[in-house]
C-alpha cells in the first residue's frame, strides 16, 4: 500500500475547491416603519415639574380634614 495524496472520487478525498458562495444583500426598506413606542411628551404637569405642591396640598388637606373631624366631636 502506498500512502501518498488521493485521487479525486476516492473515499475521503478533499473535496474540490468551490469559489465561495456570493453575500446576500440585505433588501432595502421600502416604506417608513414607525417607532414601535411613541417618545414622551415634552409636556409634564405642574404636579410632575413640582412634586413639592403635591406634598403641600396633602398636608393642607390632612390638616382640615383634622380640624373638621376636631369640631364635629365637640373640641
Amino acid at each position: 500500500m502506498v500512502l501518498g495524496p488521493r485521487e479525486p472520487g476516492q473515499p475521503g478525498a478533499a473535496p474540490a475547491y468551490s469559489a465561495p458562495a456570493p453575500a446576500q444583500q440585505q433588501p432595502a426598506p421600502t416604506a417608513f416603519e414607525p417607532p414601535a413606542f411613541e417618545p414622551a411628551s415634552a409636556e409634564r404637569s405642574i404636579f410632575e415639574q413640582r412634586p413639592e405642591i403635591l406634598i403641600g396640598l396633602a398636608t393642607a388637606g390632612g390638616f382640615v380634614a383634622a380640624q373638621i373631624l376636631g369640631r364635629m366631636r365637640g373640641r
